[in-house]
């Protein structure tokens, strides 16, 4: 029998295992993000980019939200992974997920509700639509490789190898950038963008199998009885609305921006602003996983809380460089390749994401600090705290008569998070000074 994994005594984690830990995982966030940034690239240089872009960004939202139970097996993944056994059994966890999210994909993609859907609740004209039903048929391909991914992720995260992780997320936007320039020789529309990001992925998943396998076998078959389905869903199911939350805050926001003047250009350029922004502020998100990973203590916990309040500084920072207007005028037109009205739409609203950055660090931190703890519950409250935070925004600046739906969408994602921030640091407060042994499990 192997043995499992060496997670035996180590020494406290200090600021310095912080950055070991989280910088490769921001180079995979940032080149994940880079994957997005990439395939709408590509999309606005088709001879019609508005309705390929709303398109895309409509169905790539709503794919987004409902595959959330699915994103958020990385976390659930990195709690429960301690043998085989346990590997198979959440395998078998993610698996049921798949079923229900793919059928209500194929449910938008191939019915009249998709009509319905798109068209009437999105505002979306026939063209729009019509694209928007394709795409979420055909991302149904990401679903069961995810499940896979995460699995294969999670074992070279728990052996703290998140470089491999790193040079997975190379292999992903290598294919990418070789099979969008093979497809855009050929086919238009919004579901180029999306057979090239299933297909990356799937190529990505390859590699991290192949890899992930090696730590597989150095598992013990079974040291435990694997988790029961009802202690995985008691522990899970406030991490997948918290996850539901982070893909339905913009989801808000795009039902919101289609009920604006020109609801295409408001949805087709704050899908390239939300993509850009994740580019250069994704890496906030794995301040989830570097909490969740390293703390075992209040030493530990004080130790990520100064690791974050860096990060949001850097992050901050990187933002004021859109300030310069050669850098800005590279990106919006070089690189994004974007027409003058879209770049000229997106530009005011680039400033609104230093606020952005700020407030993700604070949440990101929260959030792992109470997972760490296991005491997710309040998480769940929060998740609906941050939708309902962003549609406040979103309809008040409706109400104000806001016609810029890119900047409109930053300052809604920016308040969601910033909410949460507060709520879920008083709940954490009030659990130190509750809870003696509080991330001691």
């Amino acid at each position: 029998m192997s043995a499992p994994p060496d997670t035996g005594d180590r020494p406290p984690a200090s600021i310095i295992d912080a950055y070991k830990f989280f910088v490769p995982l921001m180079l995979m966030a940032e080149l994940m993000m880079i994957s997005h940034a990439v395939v709408n690239a590509f999309l606005a240089r088709m001879p019609d980019p508005q309705p390929v872009l709303a398109a895309y960004s409509v169905a790539f939202y709503t794919h987004a939200v409902l595959g959330s139970p699915l994103w958020a097996m990385q976390i659930i993944v990195l709690t429960y992974i301690k043998d085989r056994a346990s590997v198979y059994r959440l395998g078998q966890f993610g698996l049921i997920f798949f079923a229900a999210i793919a059928a209500a994909q194929l449910a938008l993609g191939l019915t009249p509700l998709g009509d319905w859907f798109f068209g009437d609740l999105f505002g979306t004209r026939a063209e729009v639509t019509r694209q928007a039903k394709l795409c979420m048929v055909v991302s149904v391909a990401v679903l069961p490789v995810s499940i896979l991914r995460s699995l294969s992720y999670g074992l070279m995260m728990i052996n703290r190898r998140t470089l491999l992780v790193t040079l997975g997320t190379v292999v992903r936007l290598a294919a990418l950038a070789g099979i969008l320039a093979l497809l855009t020789q050929r086919f238009q529309g919004a579901v180029v963008g999306v057979i090239a990001l299933s297909s990356c992925i799937a190529v990505e998943t390859v590699y991290a199998v192949a890899l992930g396998s090696r730590f597989y076998r150095r598992l013990a078959s079974r040291v435990q009885d694997p988790p029961g389905y009802r202690e995985l869903w008691r522990f899970s199911w406030p991490i997948i609305l918290m996850q539901t939350a982070e893909s339905g805050m913009v989801f808000t926001v795009n039902f919101f921006l289609g009920r604006l003047a020109r609801p295409e250009l408001a949805l087709a350029a704050f899908g390239v602003l939300d993509s850009l922004i994740r580019v250069l502020l994704s890496p906030l998100r794995n301040l989830v996983h570097t909490t969740q990973t390293l703390v075992k203590s209040r030493a530990e916990a004080r130790v990520v809380t100064v690791f974050a309040v860096h990060m949001s500084i850097v992050f901050a920072i990187a933002l004021t460089c859109f300030e310069i207007p050669a850098l800005r005028h590279w990106v919006l037109f070089s690189v994004m390749g974007l027409t003058a009205e879209i770049a000229a739409y997106i530009e005011p609203a680039l400033r609104t994401g230093i606020l952005l950055a700020v407030a993700m660090a604070a949440s990101g931190v929260c959030r792992g600090l109470l997972i760490a703890s296991r005491r997710t519950g309040f998480i769940a409250i929060t998740a609906g705290l941050r939708v309902a935070a962003a549609a406040l925004v979103a309809s008040v600046g409706l109400a104000l008569g806001a016609t810029n739906g890119a900047t409109l969408g930053i300052a809604a994602l920016a308040a969601a998070f910033a909410s949460e921030a507060l709520v879920l640091g008083h709940r954490l407060r009030t659990l130190d000074r509750r809870t003696p042994r509080l991330f001691e499990t």
